[in-house]
């Protein structure tokens, strides 16, 4: 039976070659569900400073400020399926590298912040490689219910495997979930090998011969003059900027809201992070049936509010119980959210310039979730319901003042699909 989108709009499938894609980034999503989970435990081992721990969550968006813009340059030039594959195991190797440190006994925080930084820098480049590489996979038709695959896949086995598996390991023995961390990157690497060359190589990266090389700067300043020249490109990146802050706020010092506000043992924090599983789980397999139901702007801004009075719900709830209600409530959101608002951005921009642009996007989100990681900490140690409740005020507040941009860039997407559909029915 056929998936649709849109009422009377049958969604092809996706094929060997995105489920091969799949099956890769799901590797490396438990492999950055166990970091995401380790590292602050071990952050949160070394101070209960809100700040000091914070500041692992900016340095985690630290690598974005300072070349974020080269990586669409670089990711449009280079076969991407490389680029993914070299993060990859730039990342195994330096978790091992870590995993020897903390065994000897030798790691501190700044030894941390070393790792992730280095992690993340890969991260940049998986990310956008991945986003500029998933539309020549499948058909844009198919780009929601790929998106959602993508999306809910990664909350899942991240949260729910990934988490789980850290906050358990470290239990035993610090360094003993990092080399696991390193054996799934590693795992990812290798099953991504067999992606096609015919999509792994950018469009823009076949020339004709007479057609000069265009230097990085000058691609950076094609991918940031093209997002600045669209005002509502512009103003959906500002929006998910916000929101990405918005939700920092509270991230940033999640560990110590878990630890100190509500109770949470060690071993049991990765299984707290797991009950968003269930609500991204949740989000991903009912996307398409809701896109087809409420259109994709009004899936939008229902979701992003759910997420804002979520976060707020999340902080005064009277025990762990109910803010874990609250939390996989935030994910069914965000696993909505974001599978719908990446594929409009992909349905948006050209081809061509999807590495370049997804870029520039990507440095508006990170700029603010490094400031927002800041801000967290600093909210943190005045009150640990701060970020929470002030970050989700910034997520509704950000929806109602920029409802034109989404419905703009929602109805262009649209279109596009329109296009390709068309284009598609007269070709056969």
């Amino acid at each position: 039976m056929s998936v649709q989108t849109r009422p009377g709009r049958p969604v092809r499938g996706l094929g060997r070659d995105f489920n091969r894609f799949w099956v890769g980034s799901m590797s490396s999503s438990v492999a950055d569900g166990i970091m995401a989970t380790v590292l602050p435990l071990m952050a949160a081992m070394f101070t209960n400073d809100p700040v000091l721990v914070a500041g692992l969550a900016f340095v985690r968006f630290l690598p974005w400020l300072i070349f974020g813009l080269f990586v669409g340059a670089l990711v449009d030039r280079l076969d991407r399926g490389k680029v993914l594959i070299v993060a990859n195991l730039v990342r195994a190797a330096t978790l091992v590298a870590l995993a020897v440190v903390v065994a000897a006994g030798n790691a501190t925080i700044l030894t941390l912040y070393a790792v992730m930084f280095v992690v993340m820098s890969c991260e940049a480049f998986y990310d956008i490689g991945g986003r500029a590489l998933m539309p020549e996979l499948v058909a844009k038709t198919s780009l929601d219910r790929a998106n959602s695959r993508i999306v809910g896949g990664r909350v899942v086995v991240q949260d729910f495997g990934g988490a789980p598996i850290g906050g358990l390991l470290i239990v035993v023995a610090a360094a003993l979930p990092l080399a696991v961390n390193a054996g799934a990157y590693l795992l990812g690497a290798l099953i991504l090998i067999g992606l096609p060359l015919s999509a792994r190589r950018p469009r823009a990266a076949v020339r004709d011969a007479r057609t000069p090389a265009v230097s990085i700067l000058a691609s950076v300043r094609e991918g940031t003059t093209f997002l600045w020249n669209d005002r509502p490109l512009r103003y959906l990146a500002l929006h998910g900027s916000l929101v990405a802050m918005g939700f920092m706020l509270q991230s940033s010092v999640l560990v110590l809201i878990l630890r100190v506000h509500f109770g949470v043992p060690e071993a049991l924090y990765g299984v707290f992070i797991s009950s968003a599983a269930v609500g991204a789980l949740l989000g991903a397999l009912s996307v398409s049936r809701v896109v087809a139901f409420l259109g994709r702007f009004r899936t939008q801004v229902i979701a992003f509010t759910v997420m804002g009075v979520g976060c707020i719900g999340f902080i005064v709830s009277p025990n762990a119980y109910v803010a874990g209600f609250f939390w996989a409530l935030i994910a069914v959101a965000m696993a909505l959210s974001n599978t719908v608002t990446i594929g409009v951005a992909q349905l948006a921009i050209p081809a061509e310039l999807r590495g370049r642009v997804l870029g520039s996007v990507q440095i508006f989100a990170m700029t603010f979730n490094a400031v927002g990681a800041l801000i967290g900490g600093f909210l943190g140690r005045v009150d640990l319901r701060l970020p929470s409740l002030i970050g989700g005020v910034v997520v509704i507040t950000a929806t109602l003042l920029l409802l034109p941009a989404l419905r703009t860039m929602a109805r262009r997407a649209d279109e596009a699909e329109d296009r390709d559909r068309q284009e598609a029915e007269n070709g056969e």
